[in-house]
């Protein structure tokens, strides 16, 4: 048995459209073999998936409160649906989930038996969403358990078991496959956690305090190897496989890349834009004569102050002359942009001017506000219904008073 969490999400009818029908087109004929719900009063999905939206609406704090679980078996084994149903039931119980809202459904799309399970963080009394910290590590525990209970095979989670798993490649995922969509070269695999570390352990060994970014660009290409960009971090490896940079504990015994603060993105900083010939000033002068042996890195150090003390300069400078503009040239008085008058105020029955409602803004309206506008909403429908039932009263006074003409034959 093994378990799987998928990325929590907030949309409750996308994961509900996916488990009934899948990614797209038409659906396998025994893609839903079974389905049972657990504190819902209804077996429709859609229907299941409006519930807990509502559910979930009423707490203030989550924003994702849509879980996606996994349990799937073996090829081998061939549990039965009342087996997997009783599984699901089990696993929420072990993991303190008996009270919350789920949609448990069995496929059978696959050569492998596997079941999902759509739960609803929000607890439906408490209001409060479940916590998931720690989910992979405790649902694994939830497995190995229920695997030893039912005499099923085990399998360990990648990330809990470094004893079985530490020489174990990893194999593109499913981010991979869709960047290979957009062309992204996704087909080679990762490294072993103890190929990445033995191979940092090579590097460590010929890095010292005085070890320059380039002297690790060419111990790396001594091997075919060779520093990238992947993603938002760096990796290290050639068209057959990687390793990223933090599973070769470089900063474990690198001491002085450590002390200097090497930050590793600077391995791949790219260069800057060209400028033009006017914008070259001391610094970059002093740059050309330290190529050339004339200057050394003091003096480099010695203008970049001297550029720096000039620019704080003139940034006190242009304060100052903002400070005296600002005292030459009064201020003046704030006007509003539409004062009301006598005239054109709208005057109540007392022939005083009627005070007008202080409208707020449209973002947050107030209390207030509201109320004043239900109120003033009230009052105009009751003078409206009394203006209506007055005409009828005197439309039925005048048909009575009126005298009976004699018929006439023609």
């Amino acid at each position: 048995m093994l378990c799987k969490v998928a990325p929590t999400s907030s949309d409750f009818h996308a994961l509900a459209r996916y488990l009934v029908r899948g990614k797209g087109g038409e659906p396998h004929p025994d893609r839903v073999q079974w389905m049972f719900t657990q504190n819902l009063g209804t077996d429709d999905p859609l229907l299941a998936a409006r519930y807990m939206e509502a559910t979930a609406s009423r707490s203030t704090r989550c924003v994702k409160p849509v879980y996606h679980l996994m349990v799937a078996w073996h090829e081998r084994e061939r549990p039965s649906s009342e087996i997997m149903q009783e599984v699901a039931r089990r696993t929420l119980e072990m993991a303190g989930l008996h009270g919350h809202q789920a949609l448990v459904m069995g496929h059978g799309d696959t050569p492998h038996r596997h079941i999902h399970i759509m739960l609803n963080r929000v607890d439906p009394e408490t209001r409060k969403a479940w916590k998931t910290s720690d989910d992979f590590k405790r649902f694994d525990g939830i497995m190995r358990m229920l695997s030893d209970e039912y005499g099923f095979e085990y399998a360990p989670a990648h990330s809990f078991d470094p004893e079985l798993t530490d020489e174990l490649p990893q194999l593109p995922d499913s981010k991979s496959h869709r960047a290979a969509k957009r062309g992204a070269n996704t087909n080679r695999i990762k490294w072993s956690k103890r190929a990445s570390r033995e191979f940092g352990e090579h590097l460590s060994e010929n890095l010292d305090r005085g070890t320059t970014l380039d002297d690790l660009q060419v111990l790396a290409s001594e091997h075919g190897l060779a520093f990238e960009q992947k993603g938002r971090g760096v990796v290290l490896g050639n068209t057959e496989g990687y390793a990223t940079l933090s599973s070769l504990n470089l900063a474990m015994s690198a001491n002085g890349m450590v002390r200097r603060r090497v930050n590793p993105n600077e391995i791949l900083r790219p260069t800057p834009p060209q400028r033009h010939w006017w914008d070259v000033d001391a610094v970059d002068l002093t740059r050309a004569f330290m190529a050339w042996g004339i200057k050394t890195k003091e003096d480099l150090k010695q203008v970049i102050n001297d550029k720096r003390a000039e620019r704080e300069m003139k940034a006190a400078a242009r304060k100052t002359d903002g400070f005296l503009s600002a005292l030459a040239i009064p201020a003046l008085p704030r006007m509003k942009p539409y004062a009301r008058t006598a005239l054109s105020t709208p005057r109540d029955g007392l022939g005083r001017p009627a005070k007008p409602l202080s409208r707020p803004s449209r973002q947050k309206p107030t209390k207030d506000y509201l109320d004043a506008l239900i109120a003033a909403q009230t009052k105009h429908d009751i003078t409206q219904l009394r203006r209506r039932l007055i005409a009828r009263r005197r439309k039925t006074l005048m048909q009575s008073e009126e005298p009976d003409l004699p018929h006439h034959n023609l």
